[in-house]
């Protein structure tokens, strides 16, 4: 993999512009492949690691159909659903994401909108936008933290998550391209 990352990524730890980003990325099929080449990639990214942990509860007003086990929050925050942020999202200054939610549409928000993270702040991000239509290039924004369920047909667990709608952008599956 590490042949893969360098021919992708040159240069991957001397800060780039953001037309470098624009121009690759890393296609693969499954979300678990999609993972560990992000983290892959992000370790040879330069700048300080920030982790965020979804903050994951059992949401007791869900309509689900009450047939579940009650799971340790261990496994809850283990779980990474198709569609949701990961329970642990790893960020860096710089770093290029993608947007997974419509957030709002009439500001360039949308499910899909590349972005590189500016700052990191405790409660949002602070990104500018690198994709998408023309009319939102370079805007800066920000994200914050946003309150997100699965389907009943996702997950059986009526869950709440707490995090980032975003998912780094080093690699994503071919769905998301």
């Amino acid at each position: 993999m590490n042949d893969l990352t360098n021919f992708i990524y040159p240069n991957i730890q001397l800060h780039q512009p953001d037309e470098y980003f624009l121009d690759r990325t890393v296609l693969s099929f499954r979300n678990d492949e999609v993972d560990e080449i992000n983290a892959t990639i992000l370790d040879k990214f330069p700048g300080e690691k920030h982790v965020f942990m979804g903050v994951d509860s059992i949401d007791l007003d869900n309509p689900h159909d009450g047939n579940y086990n009650p799971s340790p929050m261990e496994y809850l925050n283990s779980l990474n659903v198709s569609g949701l942020p990961l329970a642990k999202l790893v960020l860096k200054v710089g770093c290029p994401i993608m947007l997974l939610r419509n957030l709002d549409p009439s500001q360039g928000l949308c499910n899909g909108t590349w972005m590189r993270v500016l700052a990191i702040h405790s409660r949002v991000l602070h990104c500018k936008i690198i994709s998408g239509d023309a009319r939102f290039a370079n805007k800066e924004v920000m994200i914050p933290r946003i309150q997100l369920s699965p389907s009943a047909e996702t997950l059986p667990i009526p869950l709440k998550c707490c995090q980032y709608p975003v998912h780094l952008a080093f690699a994503m599956t071919i769905n998301k391209s």
